[in-house]
């Protein structure tokens, strides 16, 4: 397992993975700064240009523009009060109201902080537990994926009920 983990830093710290990365990251900040344009569709605006890109840097590219156009929604949130993704629509209010009181510097980097700290954090806890998972998920039947879709049905009508 550390050998693959390695493998795939190095071809990740690659300078041409890395120049992608930059120029995605970027995109994902513009993408993400303007009301009304979402992380998905940067990513689904980025899709035809990572046709012509060598596999490793073309997901690249779209995890890191996805990474930074959810993390720049909040930049207008914050300054504007207009979320620029719906992921910032939550604290929005909070980030204004410290905007007001001066600490726009103080909102902007604690959105940055945790944004980093839980994308870290959800990449450890993939890489760790995908391996379970996929040996789980090899041994279901035409009868767990009924059951699971009538959960899912289940917990749809629920939420949408007006009771």
């Amino acid at each position: 397992m550390w050998t693959a983990i390695g493998q795939a830093f190095s071809m990740v710290f690659e300078p041409y993975t890395l120049m992608v990365m930059v120029a995605a990251s970027l995109y994902g900040l513009f993408v993400g700064a303007v009301p009304g344009l979402t992380a998905t569709m940067a990513t689904a605006l980025l899709v035809p240009v990572t046709f012509f890109m060598p596999p490793i840097p073309a997901i690249a590219a779209m995890v890191t523009a996805t990474a930074m156009a959810i993390f720049s929604g909040d930049i207008p949130g914050c300054l504007l009060r207009i979320p620029g993704t719906p992921a910032s629509a939550a604290y929005t209010d909070e980030a204004f109201a410290m905007t007001k009181k001066g600490q726009a510097e103080m909102a902007l980097g604690a959105g940055l902080v945790f944004s980093a700290v839980g994308g870290l954090f959800g990449t450890l806890v993939l890489i760790l537990a995908a391996p379970a998972l996929a040996d789980f998920a090899l041994n279901f039947s035409s009868f767990e994926y009924f059951w699971l879709v009538l959960l899912g049905l289940t917990c749809a009508v629920f939420i949408t009920s007006d009771q």
